[in-house]
């Protein structure tokens, strides 16, 4: 398709709205996709972390008393 200038180009034969409109909300839509995913992201990483230090404490504790009921 060829336009004779920038205008031209915007409108899009009259469907320029209707065009740049659907680029607006599919690039929004992507970056609220992306954001969701990334602050996801870092929650799950956040928990497993917290999960594995829990765990770990449990662990160490478990040890220390088993030691205690041998001596």
């Amino acid at each position: 398709m060829h336009f004779e200038d920038f205008s031209s180009f915007l409108d899009m034969g009259g469907y320029g709205l209707y065009v740049w409109l659907s680029f607006g909300v599919t690039a929004l839509s992507l970056l609220v996709l992306w954001l969701d995913s990334f602050f996801s992201k870092r929650t799950l990483l956040t928990q497993v972390l917290r999960e594995q230090t829990r765990q770990a404490r449990i662990k160490a504790a478990a040890e220390q008393n088993s030691k205690e009921d041998t001596i």
